[in-house]
């Protein structure tokens, strides 16, 4: 192998550039840059692109992964050494000898530029187009082809007339102002005669830069020169068509899958406002001209589809079974498609947009479910509160977004939350709840509490029914992460990934954001891996199209109200980042004055209970928040409530008063302070706590009449008659 012609094709690619457009976003420069790894899950940018010591090389931190250009292209597109060493080497204009799997440049094939100017090769063997030779008869009469368009383009045959030739010449960028000549780098040479219908042609000398032929035509150089129209096709006779139809028009030098010459050519493309790609019909043809748009830039660059041939069908006749296109513009020439079909397909060329990039009507069934919508598919998923027509609130939970829950600690975010994970449960989501601060017993308790919508799910004697009963109806819709204390967003999002992919998750509670490893602390350092985190989780839903459900506590208020201030989404303990980045932002708020004055009521029930039944167990007091029991509960269960209001009912009449004034007021707040696609308002909902099912309800449960609101019994159990002791 020959070791400088690798060292100089090495050193000869802008491997950051390379990089670039192969699709990696790159940050910095000019001689370091950093990007995401493309070879492995990277949440920060952990692949560098550095130039040192003259040379371009890549290093990934994360994965190990390192090497030059030709290490890039390998791994990139799956190659050998030999693959990718042709691939860069065509892409740079190299036309390497063929070896096999060696690499070998004998000394006589190296040339000179002046040498190959002049011609290296027997120019005594090339002549101008004969004619009464076979070349000239098979261009113009078989190929329909004008005498004037040959010699524009310097079309040319061998002498013995077996061949024509199409001579490749330019001028490149550094070319001095005072040489007139233009560079010529090779001949490709055709033969006239077609063995079996297989095409015979080479090139003449080998070796040369890829270029475009016809750059020296001079219809070439006058639209180049007002800045007009320029057609890419991908044969020689395919150019010169073009031009026979009054467009300027050049070809690619081997076919659609080489892409050298964008390079080259790059500079002397550039004067073009507008650019048509006119590649073959066929599968080749069809699958590079997305590429050559992009990178010669889709603002200027479009696609031409050549006509139908398929004529309109008369009326009566059979209708054609498939649409079936000139495979090339020769071959409408040949046919005798008018000139104004031809531009009406140039006029009417494909543009390739940019993904993100997309007119009003690409969106109008989802704009008119916006006012008029015919369901909740198209809006998201309901809040527990409302009726059977939807939430009372102007706000759904949707896919591919995440919502931050804030609130000052212990005042119900978390189990506000669980609510309407329940709640999203039964509306047919499945959800994996990652509580990092309660064991997972605890959860699954709470979660079958507010299930069934009653703390007695179970009297003791009914252990034989208490998997059917309260755990199959969360068996397949809830799961937890079995974790307490600090966890590694990576290993979790692994879990998560899994739980949606295995089992059709779609609603992700993580709580809390502390809890994660490598987000407390303060500096930039700390508000760049909040960020990288929350990027982490925008990039899960909007790949998955789920929804993730985060907690983060508000920072405690320094100022004399305390927490009896509602907290906003900027309290938020953390960077801006947290809530910035979130698409919903919904804070729970609890309202500690009543608690606190609750508890005295509930002392001085306890002390008179004492008094009066002092063998007797002190009833829990906070079942009161709740209301009476409902119908359908156990007349032991009512017993227990009768005792409890007659404790109650002995106390002062003022204290019997109050109690009543502060049970119909709420018990929490529940703000929406946050919602992109929202009207810009903060939809909020006043909630009362219902103690033995741990729902939030919407009405308070000591509000008499209609209105009057009791738990939601999402699973439909039957419960045996309990003790009082229970």
């Amino acid at each position: 192998m020959n070791d400088d012609i690798k060292n100089e094709l090495k050193a000869s690619v802008d491997l950051a550039e390379w990089i670039r457009r192969d699709g990696v976003p790159l940050t910095g420069g000019p001689n370091e840059f950093k990007a995401r790894c493309p070879f492995h899950e990277d949440g920060t940018p952990s692949f560098t692109v550095f130039h040192k010591d003259g040379a371009w090389a890549f290093h990934c931190f994360g994965c190990e992964a390192q090497g030059d250009i030709f290490e890039w292209v390998m791994r990139r597109q799956s190659l050998s050494f030999p693959q990718a060493l042709r691939v860069v080497a065509n892409a740079m204009g190299r036309l390497l000898p063929d070896a096999g799997e060696r690499l070998y440049q004998p000394p006589e094939v190296k040339k000179a530029a002046a040498e190959r100017e002049r011609g290296p090769f027997r120019a005594e063997d090339f002549c101008a187009l004969d004619p009464a030779g076979k070349p000239f008869a098979y261009l113009t009469q078989q190929r329909g082809l004008p005498v004037s368009l040959l010699t524009d383009y310097s079309v040319g045959q061998l002498v013995d007339g077996s061949a024509y030739s199409f001579a490749y010449k330019w001028r490149p960028p550094t070319w001095p102002a005072n040489r007139e000549k233009p560079m010529f780098e090779f001949c490709k040479v055709v033969d006239v005669e077609r063995p079996q219908g297989k095409k015979v042609e080479r090139r003449d000398p080998k070796g040369g830069k890829n270029i475009l032929f016809g750059m020296e035509s001079a219809r070439v150089k006058e639209a180049a020169a007002a800045k007009g129209e320029l057609v890419i096709c991908e044969g020689e006779i395919d150019a010169l068509s073009w031009a026979f139809y009054g467009y300027a028009a050049v070809s690619v030098p081997g076919g659609a899958k080489y892409l050298g010459w964008i390079d080259i050519c790059w500079e002397w493309l550039q004067p073009f406002r507008k650019i048509h790609i006119s590649f073959d019909e066929d599968g080749a043809g069809r699958a590079k001209v997305v590429e050559i748009t992009t990178r010669l830039g889709i603002a200027r660059t479009d696609i031409i589809r050549l006509p139908v041939k398929n004529k309109p069908v008369p009326a009566g006749g059979e209708p054609c079974l498939a649409e079936v296109r000139y495979k090339d513009i020769n071959e409408c020439l040949q046919a005798g498609v008018d000139v104004s079909v031809v531009m009406g397909c140039v006029s009417g060329a494909e543009v390739i947009k940019p993904d993100k990039l997309k007119d009003i009507y690409t969106f109008e069934n989802a704009i008119w479910e916006k006012f008029h919508p015919s369901g909740t598919a198209q809006l998201g998923l309901l809040l527990p509160w409302g009726n059977w027509f939807g939430s009372s609130l102007k706000f759904r939970f949707r896919y591919g977004e995440v919502t931050v829950w804030t609130g000052y600690n212990k005042h119900g975010k978390s189990e506000v939350l669980n609510h309407c994970v329940i709640d999203l449960c039964w509306q047919g989501e499945r959800a994996l709840v990652c509580s990092l601060e309660v064991q997972a017993p605890v959860t699954y308790q709470k979660l079958i509490r507010m299930a069934l919508g009653r703390r007695d799910v179970c009297g003791k004697e009914e252990r034989a029914q208490f998997r059917e009963r309260c755990l199959a109806p969360l068996g397949q819709k809830v799961w937890v992460y079995d974790a307490v204390g600090n966890a590694d967003i990576e290993e979790v999002l692994q879990v998560m990934q899994y739980a949606y992919q295995r089992f059709g998750v779609r609603q992700f509670v993580l709580d809390s954001l502390m809890r994660f490893s490598g987000l407390d602390g303060e500096g930039q350092e700390i508000w760049n891996s909040q960020r990288a985190f929350m990027d982490r989780l925008i990039e899960f839903v909007q790949r998955n199209n789920v929804h993730v459900h985060l907690v983060a506590h508000s920072k405690k208020p320094g100022d004399r109200k305390g927490e009896a201030a509602i907290p906003r989404r900027y309290d938020v303990m953390g960077s801006s980042y947290i809530t910035n980045l979130a698409f919903n932002v919904i804070v729970v708020w609890r309202n500690r004055a009543k608690q606190d004055k609750l508890e005295e009521i509930f002392q001085a029930c306890t002390d008179r209970w004492i008094s009066e039944h002092p063998t007797t167990a002190v009833p829990e007091w906070k079942r009161l928040l709740g209301g009476s029991p409902g119908r359908k509960q156990p007349e032991a269960l009512r017993k227990y409530w009768d005792d409890m209001m007659a404790t109650l009912r002995s106390l002062p009449e003022e204290t019997v008063k109050e109690f009543l004034e502060l049970v119909m007021l709420h018990d929490a707040y529940f703000i929406v302070d946050a919602q992109r696609g929202g009207d810009g308002d903060c939809p909020a909902r006043h909630l009362w706590f219902h103690y033995d099912s741990l729902q939030f309800l919407e009405v308070s449960p000591w509000k008499d009449g209609d209105k009057r609101r009791e738990p939601k019994a999402y699973v439909d159990t039957k419960i045996t008659e309990i003790d009082e002791e229970f």
